[in-house]
Order: structure tokens, then C-alpha cells, then sequence
């Protein structure tokens, strides 16, 4: 009896492992993007006429949100986990609103190798309007970006819109919402990358927030008058990064993070996909003088591509080790159900993906790392249960 229990032990676990893939080493020269490098910087230009241009420093001290204690039971190994505002009047609730979905995940240790901006700890976190399902309809009010100042023991924050600048027929200035997933988002310098499903990489300039007036509309309602939603603050984009060569087109843009420990620096953009058959992962170099992608022209190439395999694979991130290996990091959404914590999978290339499960939160979404605390972060999506929290990039091998 005895004998049966372990033979059938043994062959529970060959099958387990059997389970975890394989990853396969792709050509990275197959994968191009093109850069339309300060598309919008003309449009730009003329907001900075029409409207007043605010630093980032300047939306943090203007934060109106608090970032409440996580309530549910924290999965070992987590630091202390925050979640959203929930007002008990009920007039607010981004811990269980229906109507946006947390996605990106990033801070002011990607946007400079210190840690701060100026002398400000901050957290980016991206958000989709989840209300219609199709990003033509008019109602859709985009993408937003929540600035957490993470300065104090109790965050808070204020939601930001971006928007995409363009002129109207009259010849006003006037902008309009962001109508993509925004699955993952990069700070770099003063550049906000922001990755765009279908088409590639969004770049949006952090140098050029402008504060606008109260009002339902997007965009500029006449007589000089300009709105967003009701929201105080908007950033445009700048330029973009298109998917060029036909394996770039067929492949989703849904998350994206930035590699400091890299020399140079560069990021890793990653492909969601429920069966794990196009789950793909492309690393490109990054210049760090103008902030964009290295280039020849304004074509930049991966330096490596790989897929991964893995079931809804949401977010990736890779640390350099004191010994020289690159360790990557990934998060796996197991479904929405209370007990469906995710799975973080780690990998070394020329190793196996080694599975943890159930060291994450339900739903968790895009990764990134902070050199200052040696922490990867990430973030839960479920409406209810949406923590934002860091666990130390040592703790699973």
C-alpha cells in the first residue's frame, strides 16, 4: 500500500511538472517596431497656450484620494498591501467600482535610478473604462492614470485622464480620450509608456500635464473652455511605437516593464494569451539620454525573443542577480473565484519556469520592480479586491 501511495505521488508530480512549459528561444531580429518619435509635439505646443501646465510634483501634492489598508487576508511573503478609496457615504469607490479596472503597474523608481521624482516617492497605476465594451462608443472615457503618493504610511492619490491631442475643424485645440486596455505602463524620464493591444506603444510626456475645468465632456467646449470627464487633470501623447514587421503585427501589446539592472537599460513588452500558445515576451535596449527605444532610424529591433507559454500570463519583469543570471518574473491569473489566487513563475534562461503557487492575489496584471527595496510589485483587477503590494525579489527562486 504503501508503494502504491508513493508511485502514485510520483506520478502526480511528474505530471505536474509535465504541465509547466517549455520555453523556446525566437529569432528577436523578427521583431520591429517604428517609431513616430514627437508626433504630437506640434498640438502639444498648443496646449501649452491654452492651457496651464502643472508638474507631476504639483498632482501629488494634489492628491484627493486615499489609498485605504488591504482588509482580506495578505498571501505570506507580501509587504504591506494598500488598496483604493471606499467612501462610506457610498459617493466613491474605486475598490469596487465596475466602471473602471485596474491594468499597469509603475513608479518613480523606473522614472529615475534613485527612486524619486524630485523628492517624491510615487506610484502609477493604469485604469480602463470598462462601462462599454467597444472603444468607438462615445461614452467610453478611455484610460486614466491613478498618482499615488506613496511618501506617507497611508498613500493617497488622484486619478489623472490621458488624452490624444488633435485640432478641430475650426481650428480649435482640443483632445480626446485613450480608448485602449492600457494593460501595462512604463515611466521613463519624463516619458509615460502606455502599451496599446492592437497597435504597439503609446508614449505620453509627463512634462506637459495641464489642469482643465469641471465638466462632463472631453475635450474643448468653447469660448476657451476646456474639460475631461470631471477630472482635474490630463497628460497627452506624445508619440508612439507601431508594431512594423509582420511578426510585431501579429502579436498583443498587454503589458509592459522596465529593467534597470540591464546594461544599458532596457524593457520587456509581453503577449496575454488564455491558452498560452502565442504567449510571447521581446526585450528591447533603451537610450538612456532621450528615453525612447535604441534605433537605427526610427526603427528599433529586439534584442531578445522568447515564448513562454504559460495560461494567461499578465504581467513580466526581469532582475539582474548578483551572480549574473537575468531572473524573470511572471504573474498568471487562475480565474475570478475568492480562492483563485495567482501563480508567480520564475525563470533563468537556460533553466526551467519554476511555478509558485498561490503567491499572488486573485486577478493579479502588470509587474514592475524597485531597486530600493529590491521588491517586485503588482496589483489585483477584481472588483473588491484590488490590492497594490510588493514582494521581495529573493523570496522565490
Amino acid at each position: 500500500m504503501l508503494l502504491i501511495k508513493i508511485f502514485t505521488s510520483a506520478l502526480l508530480a511528474v505530471s505536474f511538472v509535465a504541465a509547466v512549459p517549455k520555453v523556446k528561444v525566437l529569432d528577436e531580429k523578427d521583431f520591429t517596431l517604428y517609431g513616430k518619435l514627437g508626433h504630437y509635439e506640434g498640438l502639444i505646443k498648443k496646449l501649452d497656450e491654452a492651457l496651464p501646465n502643472v508638474s507631476v510634483n504639483k498632482v501629488i501634492k494634489d492628491v484627493n484620494h486615499i489609498n485605504m489598508d488591504y482588509t482580506r487576508k495578505q498571501r505570506p511573503g507580501w509587504n504591506k498591501a494598500f488598496s483604493w478609496s471606499k467612501r462610506k457615504d457610498g459617493s466613491y469607490n474605486d475598490q469596487g467600482t465596475t466602471k473602471w479596472y485596474p491594468q499597469g503597474i509603475t513608479s518613480s523608481s523606473d522614472a529615475y535610478g534613485k527612486g524619486t521624482y524630485g523628492k517624491n516617492d510615487i506610484i502609477l497605476a493604469s485604469w480602463y473604462d470598462h462601462t462599454t465594451k467597444k472603444a468607438s462608443n462615445p461614452k467610453n472615457k478611455g484610460v486614466r492614470i491613478s498618482f499615488i503618493d506613496n511618501n506617507k504610511s497611508q498613500p493617497a492619490y488622484r486619478n489623472v485622464l490621458l488624452v490624444v491631442p488633435y485640432e478641430t475643424k475650426g481650428g480649435s485645440i482640443s483632445y480626446h480620450p485613450v480608448r485602449i486596455h492600457a494593460g501595462g505602463i512604463m515611466w521613463y524620464g519624463d516619458k509615460l509608456y502606455v502599451v496599446d493591444t492592437d497597435n504597439g506603444i503609446r508614449i505620453f510626456d509627463l512634462g506637459h500635464i495641464y489642469k482643465v475645468g469641471n465638466g462632463k465632456k472631453i475635450g474643448h467646449i468653447g469660448k476657451g473652455k476646456y474639460s475631461a470627464a470631471n477630472y482635474k487633470y490630463i497628460i497627452p501623447q506624445w508619440g508612439h511605437y507601431l508594431a512594423k514587421s509582420k511578426t510585431a503585427k501579429g502579436f498583443n501589446f498587454s503589458f509592459i516593464s522596465l529593467d534597470r539592472t540591464t546594461t544599458p537599460d532596457s524593457f520587456i513588452v509581453g503577449q496575454y494569451d488564455k491558452t498560452g500558445a502565442k504567449n510571447r515576451i521581446a526585450r528591447f535596449n533603451l537610450d538612456s539620454k532621450t528615453r525612447l527605444p535604441k534605433s537605427t532610424g526610427n526603427t528599433a529591433v529586439a534584442t531578445k525573443f522568447y515564448k513562454i507559454g504559460l495560461k494567461s500570463m499578465q504581467g513580466a519583469v526581469s532582475v539582474k542577480q548578483a551572480n549574473g543570471d537575468l531572473k524573470y518574473f511572471f504573474t498568471v491569473s487562475k480565474g475570478d473565484k475568492p480562492s483563485a489566487y495567482g501563480t508567480l513563475y520564475t525563470w533563468i534562461p537556460g533553466k526551467g519556469l519554476r511555478p509558485h503557487p498561490k503567491a499572488l492575489s486573485r486577478g493579479p496584471e502588470d509587474l514592475m520592480y524597485r531597486k530600493q527595496t529590491n521588491s517586485i510589485y503588482t496589483l489585483g483587477e477584481h472588483p473588491g479586491d484590488r490590492p497594490v503590494y510588493g514582494i521581495n525579489a529573493n523570496k522565490y527562486n
